[in-house]
């Protein structure tokens, strides 16, 4: 169990690497001309193209990064199989495709973008964490075959591990709101 928690943690740095770069790109206007809203009827003003291309590319990053640490400590391979682009663009997209049911639900009950209901506001902080979560989750599941118990541990710490980091983020000065 110890083994695939720590599977799990390790399996989480490329995301918390990509979503801290993306947003200390967003917070300093790197690549403004790119936040262009998707489709604001549906999502909002807040996805933008930046997400969609921006969270991707910084996520090779992290792939970059896990392999090193996995191939230096000797580890179990279970990302260096994987060429960093690819894994990196899938876990990227993953994470925000995986958020835009979240925002079209958000916006059919009214609540303005980058804003979390007053009604079940626990119960729309927890989706705004798991959404993303099932998406990277579903990537890691088609490349490396995960194993279903580290899906349901990655399910479970995620948001803790989310949290924290926009926590971070948001002491910083690179997140306006930290939930």
């Amino acid at each position: 169990m110890l083994s695939q928690l720590y599977s799990a943690l390790f399996l989480l740095i490329p995301i918390v690497i990509g979503g801290v770069l993306h947003m200390f790109i967003l917070t300093y206007g790197w690549l403004a001309f790119l936040k262009i809203p998707v489709y604001p009827k549906w999502f909002g003003a807040n996805k933008t193209w930046h997400g969609f291309i921006v969270m991707p590319l910084v996520t090779i990053l992290g792939v970059f990064c896990a392999q090193l640490i996995e191939q230096s400590l000797s580890l179990k391979p279970l990302l260096t199989p994987y060429p960093a682009i690819l894994l990196g663009l899938a876990l990227g997209l993953g994470y925000i495709i995986f958020e835009l049911p979240n925002s079209f639900i958000k916006r059919r009950l009214g609540v303005p973008p980058g804003e979390t209901p007053q009604r079940f506001r626990y119960f729309f902080i927890l989706i705004d964490q798991l959404d993303s979560a099932f998406g990277f989750i579903l990537v890691y599941y088609f490349f490396i075959k995960l194993h279903i118990s580290i899906a349901f541990i990655l399910l479970l710490i995620f948001p803790f591990v989310a949290l924290i980091i926009k926590r971070l983020l948001f002491i910083l000065k690179l997140k306006k709101h930290y939930h």
